[in-house]
């Protein structure tokens, strides 16, 4: 499914801690618009001096058509600060029980945040205001206030006034949660799962907890970190029994006293051995034959399995395949077709045209995420997928594991480039220029290593080189071509991924 990617506008230059808006009171005007402001062709903007919040004027917002997302007031883009709290605020007076009004801000490259708060009727002037962290890789927001019509016979007609427009960040930062996951997706029973969660804060963070539940989080156990590497903070929770869901959810206090708590995650326990294997999503012109290939135990049953398309954009689902009625062929393979051109198919829908990267689509058990792809360079989206992203292939290419079923809870690892598809049959070796012909075995490391060593102490074969050092977010730390480097690394956990070798990576604990 292609993806459209919008235009985007001049840059302004950010003074921290100070109100960011031009012209925030609507107080200066030139060729008919406030000077600073532009618009969406679905209103009309005019000068008002009667009825002001402060100062002299204020913007008369009217909107004159249906075309929702046209209907903007907005000021070109500023820069910004990745993972920064930024609060947005104005204030309107809303007399009109014809439409309403909300505000947003679009993230560059990627993200958007909206406020849920909608203006209500009123005689009197009322502020809306909320806060919202611009995600990592942004580097600059669109504010924009978005007028909409809510009466009976949809007449595109509302009449709305805006003042005192406020966008700054707050004089103290809470600590900012970049991103959690889990490893493994789905444990089996008695499986000890290993959660990371990646904070960052303006100053120190002094204090971490982990609440975790049994089929619900009434009672939640709390633990603290067990290790901290750069930002990245690791806990562990014991092994549970098969069929159990396990709740949690973190909270990071810094110190300043400000605290942050993330979202409820959830993983199943019990290897269903269901995976997505292969994708296909986009072909060329208007997408058709596209699909996803789910590999498991012929015969299994799919019911409460659906798979979910979750948007890099923004993180929220934006297509969901409910699989209940529907099992596993004996030879393994079920095809989720996108229309009757895919050869084998078990099931078509439409929604089987996923969207291109990067992108993240999900199968869930009983709405549990127990398998997960994101495909994509890593830089700022939303990656749901595990540990590190797939690439985002090009067209008429599919993305393919091997030996089918294969996971590693690495996507980067689990998931190739594929030029022929083959949608209900075993996905071929992959080709040769991944070496697999000539492999090696993964060294034994004996943990925990001092910083300052060698790496031919560790690895000492010439053909692994060059080694490629991650960090536990999955980001590339160092490339070392020569086993004679010294290993000057901050003490924490890291991963080798070895040249000549397939699936798999040893973990380096790094002391002083």
């Amino acid at each position: 499914m292609k993806k459209v990617t919008s235009v985007v506008f001049a840059l302004v230059l950010m003074a921290s801690a100070q109100n960011l808006i031009q012209n925030p009171g609507f107080e200066t005007w030139s060729g008919g618009m406030p000077d600073y402001w532009e618009k969406g062709d679905s209103i009309f903007i005019f000068q008002e001096d009667v009825i002001v919040h402060t100062g002299y004027f204020s913007a008369k917002d009217s909107l004159i058509t249906q075309a929702q997302a046209t209907a903007d007031l907005y000021q070109a883009r500023f820069v910004v600060q990745e993972n920064t709290q930024y609060n947005f605020g104005f204030w309107v007076y809303d007399n009109d029980p014809a439409g309403r009004v909300r505000h947003g801000i679009d993230w560059y490259p990627s993200g958007s945040s909206w406020s849920t708060d909608y203006s209500v009727d009123s005689n009197a002037w009322q502020e809306l205001s909320f806060t919202a962290t611009s995600p990592s890789g942004a580097d600059s927001a669109l504010v924009m206030i978005r007028a909409y019509d809510v009466a009976v016979n949809w007449d595109g007609d509302a009449i709305f006034y805006i003042d005192d427009v406020s966008f700054a960040m707050p004089a103290t930062q809470p600590p900012v949660i970049i991103r959690v996951w889990h490893i493994p997706i789905n444990p089996g029973s008695g499986e000890v799962v290993h959660v990371y969660a990646k904070v960052v804060d303006d100053g120190t963070i002094v204090a971490d907890t982990l609440f975790y539940g049994i089929n619900n989080l009434n009672s939640p156990v709390k633990m603290s970190h067990t290790s901290v590497s750069n930002d990245t903070f690791m806990f562990q929770v014991p092994g549970q029994a098969a069929g159990d869901t396990v709740f949690y959810y973190l909270e990071f206090i810094d110190n300043d006293g400000l605290a942050t708590v993330s979202d409820t995650h959830a993983f199943y326990v019990g290897e269903t051995g269901i995976s997505i294997n292969e994708i296909l999503y986009d072909t060329p012109g208007i997408d058709s034959a596209c699909f996803v290939e789910l590999y498991g135990p012929g015969g299994a049953s799919l019911n409460g399995f659906v798979l979910v398309g979750v948007n890099g954009l923004n993180g929220s689902d934006y297509v969901s395949i409910d699989l209940t009625g529907n099992s596993i062929p004996n030879d393994g393979f079920f095809v989720i077709a996108q229309d009757s051109g895919v050869v084998n198919y078990d099931f078509v829908t439409s929604n089987a045209n996923l969207q291109n990267g990067p992108d993240n689509v999900e199968l869930r058990l009983n709405n549990v995420a127990v398998d997960a792809l994101g495909y994509g360079t890593l830089n700022g989206w939303f990656f749901t997928g595990e540990w590190r992203p797939a690439p985002d292939v090009g067209c008429n290419h599919s993305l393919g594991r091997y030996p089918d079923g294969y996971d590693t809870d690495d996507n980067s690892i689990d998931f190739h480039d594929y030029t022929a598809v083959t949608p209900g049959e075993p996905n071929p070796p992959f080709s040769v220029h991944e070496n697999k012909g000539a492999q090696i075995n993964l060294p034994a490391i004996t943990n925990p290593v001092r910083t300052g060593v060698l790496f031919a102490s560790l690895v000492k074969r010439i053909d692994a080189y060059p080694i490629i050092v991650y960090n536990p977010l999955g980001q590339v730390v160092v490339e070392v071509a020569n086993p004679r480097t010294t290993m000057n690394l901050p003490c924490g956990v890291y991963f080798l991924k070895l040249k000549n070798v397939g699936p798999g990576c040893r973990k380096v604990v790094i002391v002083k």
